[in-house]
């Protein structure tokens, strides 16, 4: 497994690059939408489901 990006806190326990002390492990992370104008319009799209994620 990768090293986890310090500093990025995860709590998408099915996302594949979640660890369970909710720190993101993906080498690089994007985030969007570009046309955001809230919190609520932003999203993590590195996302993945993990192997075990109900969502497949």
């Amino acid at each position: 497994m990768n090293k986890e990006i310090k500093g990025i806190k995860c709590e998408v326990k099915n996302c594949k690059y979640h660890d369970m002390s909710n720190c993101c492990t993906a080498g690089q992370i994007t985030v969007g939408d570009r046309s955001a104008t809230s919190c609520s319009d932003t999203k993590c799209q590195t996302f993945e489901c993990c192997d075990t994620c109900e969502c497949r």
